[in-house]
């Protein structure tokens, strides 16, 4: 884990927020960026500031590229619920449920890895062997 941003009490739908998050988890950080700023949903602006600001906690450590960061983890987990009342008809009252989110992102550099050497085949020494005769079936133990 190089840096690690998280936005609390978010008026957005955690599971709203979930479709987007799937688009973009695992994937290079520029590449995100540009997915969530062409994705058409409220949850994309919000994950797009998100996703910078982790950037810019990654830039604090000197040896850190940006080229190389990619998302690790990224979740989204419930908060509270706000509850509000709509009047209905017959003098009733519906509850209107405004659910908040809390929404985690953590970005770490891609492993480079070193080019191991190739191996080789080895040559196996020639054994000139007989081929084998298939034996033939015994009459008798034949089914009638």
């Amino acid at each position: 884990m190089i840096s690690k941003a998280v936005i609390k009490y978010i008026r957005l739908s955690p599971r709203k927020a979930r479709t987007v998050i799937a688009l973009i988890k695992g994937k290079d950080v520029k590449y995100a960026l540009g997915l969530l700023d062409n994705a058409n949903n409220k949850s994309s602006a919000v994950l797009y500031k998100l996703l910078k600001s982790a950037v810019a906690n990654a830039k604090r450590f000197p040896n850190v590229n940006e080229d190389e960061l990619y998302i690790s983890d990224i979740y989204a987990d419930g908060g509270p619920v706000l509850k509000r009342f709509r009047a209905e008809a017959m003098g009733r009252a519906s509850v209107l449920r405004r659910p908040t989110a809390h929404i985690t992102i953590v970005l770490d550099t891609k492993k480079i890895k070193e080019k191991t050497p190739v191996k080789r085949p080895v040559k196996i020494a020639e054994n000139k062997t007989k081929p084998v005769k298939a034996k033939t079936p015994n009459k008798n133990l034949r089914r009638k």
